[in-house]
């Protein structure tokens, strides 16, 4: 991506860099040149060989199971008909997933189940079944599927992936109360500030070299990804190396993604070349931080411990009995599902505010009115009501997770009539009711208005009822996101900043922007915004 030279600066903290093995295939990863395929990954060398397997899989599985199985019949949700072996997995997998599922609705109504292998998703589209299932049903519906595919990383060990326990409560107790909770994340504020500065010297810098034409997501992703560096070692890393580290972590979140594997077991022999990159990252990353955790061990065995996310995983490491592995990837975790969501967040709703210039405006002048002209701090976001229902519209127009995170079920169960199988995995599919014509006036249209009236049911925490999940971008229940507030901070700052000090306006006025999108692990822009940008007066 443009534009991501490092800024210097005399009076700038010394960075800590860290070097890594030159001789590396993955030194040379910058984040421009991240492959973003969403395609599955079986690892086979032949794609002649895949098709003489499968042809033979399909046969053999079809006499065999008529043969010599005979399970009881599932009463499933509606499912449509799909090819033997593969169900409708060759339908619905690719970039336009999330539109191709709200399609289904028409055909099979607000519950229904995609045979996908030989496992079943079971897709949510109603915020009444959202409800019955994530706040009535939460202790069957609170856990994670165990997805083979990331056994070849760290298997189900973070926040996210971890299955519903005493595992999974203790490593989310630890980062609500090391890095999301109110207390941690206002005690953030200086690091936001370092890069806030930075922020706006790499715009002006791109800006000054492209006739005021800059592109908007690289920006915003490496400052968001800076910002939680310091909340994870409390230090700065120099822009070399945050690139080749975000590079590594956004290549890890696309190949995580639920793989062939997770949908047909018996081909997990075959995915060796899925397991070597995921152990070619994973070795990438312990060579990064390794040094730094080691270090911060010695700070704590001498008495004066960093008090940072590192430093509490040292301590639970021991409490908890965590692998290396573990600690690596939660680490992990905390740097890819902070900035991609929060970076896209911005982009979705700056590119709306650059076709509606009159909201942008509006923007600009509530926080003029807030701060007396001054710049904008932290403690005044509370008071920027438009700035927050700019913030949620676009979070409900274009949820960066569009069925958050796969839910599992901890057993087999009867759900509203129907036997929801051990192994389903659940989707909870938000982008369909948060754009949903039955429940949003105008549901197509970028309108804040409607988050203005201090509704609580739209407070994005899911917890007052049916109606309240007709907006939950974090999703709800028991695995709500526990870093909404942290996402949420960041959101707000760095727009409201953005809009301070710039005016943004489309490149080319008689052009429309393109929102066409693809789903990357987040729904991103298939075309990243670029817009031109004016320095205000003020």
């Amino acid at each position: 991506m443009p534009g991501l030279a490092a800024a210097s600066s005399a009076d700038e903290p010394k960075e800590r860099p860290f070097r890594s093995d030159p001789g590396s295939n993955l030194q040379k990863l910058k984040m421009a040149d991240v492959e973003t395929t969403d395609e599955p990954t079986v690892g086979l060398s032949s794609t002649y060989l895949v098709g003489v397997i499968t042809g033979a899989v399909v046969i053999v599985s079809l006499i065999f199971s008529r043969l010599f199985f005979s399970k009881p019949k599932l009463n499933l949700p509606p499912t449509p008909k799909g090819i033997p072996l593969f169900g409708t997995m060759l339908k619905t997998r690719g970039p336009k997933t999330h539109s191709i599922l709200i399609e289904y609705i028409k055909e099979l109504g607000p519950l229904y189940a995609l045979k996908t292998g030989l496992k079943y998703f079971i897709v949510v589209t109603s915020p009444e079944i959202a409800w019955e299932a994530l706040l009535k049903n939460a202790q069957v519906f609170s856990s994670r599927p165990k997805l083979l595919s990331r056994l070849n990383f760290t298997g189900w060990r973070s926040v996210n992936s971890a299955l519903y326990g005493d595992y999974w409560r203790g490593i989310r107790k630890n980062l609500v109360t090391q890095v999301t909770s109110g207390s941690k994340v206002a005690s953030f504020a200086p690091f936001r500030e370092e890069e806030l500065v930075t922020l706006m010297e790499r715009i002006d810098r791109e800006a000054k070299s492209n006739d005021n034409v800059i592109t908007f997501l690289p920006h915003c992703r490496f400052t968001v990804f800076s910002i939680l560096l310091h909340v994870c070692f409390s230090k700065r890393f120099n822009a070399e190396d945050i690139e080749e580290l975000d590079a590594i972590l956004k290549r890890l979140l696309i190949i995580l993604a639920p793989q062939v594997i997770d949908f047909i077991p018996f081909l997990q022999r075959f995915s060796k070349k899925h397991k070597n990159e995921c152990q070619l990252l994973l070795d990438r990353m312990r060579k990064m931080f390794t040094p730094l955790i080691d270090e911060h061990r010695v700070m704590r065995n001498n008495g004066a411990p960093e008090l940072d996310y590192v430093d509490s995983l040292i301590v639970l490491q021991k409490e908890m009995n965590l692998k290396e592995t573990d600690v690596l990837g939660l680490i992990g975790e905390v740097l890819t599902g902070g900035t991609d969501t929060t970076a896209n967040t911005l982009e979705w709703t700056m590119a709306n505010l650059v076709k509606h210039p009159e909201i942008q405006q509006r923007l600009y002048e509530e926080i003029q009115e807030v701060t007396g002209g001054h710049i904008v701090q932290e403690a005044q976001l509370v008071k920027l009501k438009y700035l927050q229902a700019v913030v949620k519209e676009g979070l409900r127009k274009h949820p960066p997770l569009p069925f958050g995170i796969t839910h599992g079920v901890t057993q087999q169960t009867k759900f509203r009539g129907y036997d929801i199988p051990e192994d389903a995995m659940v989707l909870f599919h938000i982008q369909a009711m948060q754009n949903d014509p039955t429940i949003w006036k105008d549901p197509d249209v970028f309108n804040p208005e409607r988050f203005l009236n201090n509704d609580p049911n739209y407070d994005m925490t899911g917890s007052h009822g049916p109606k309240s999940l007709e907006f939950i971008p974090f999703g709800a229940g028991r695995r709500i996101c526990p870093g909404m507030n942290l996402g949420l901070t960041h959101a707000h700052l760095i727009l409201a900043r953005l809009i301070q000090r710039y005016e943004f306006t489309k490149v080319n006025p008689n052009e429309e922007i393109d929102f066409d999108d693809a789903l990357r692990f987040a729904v991103v822009m298939v075309n990243p915004l670029k817009a031109r940008i004016k320095l205000r007066s003020s």
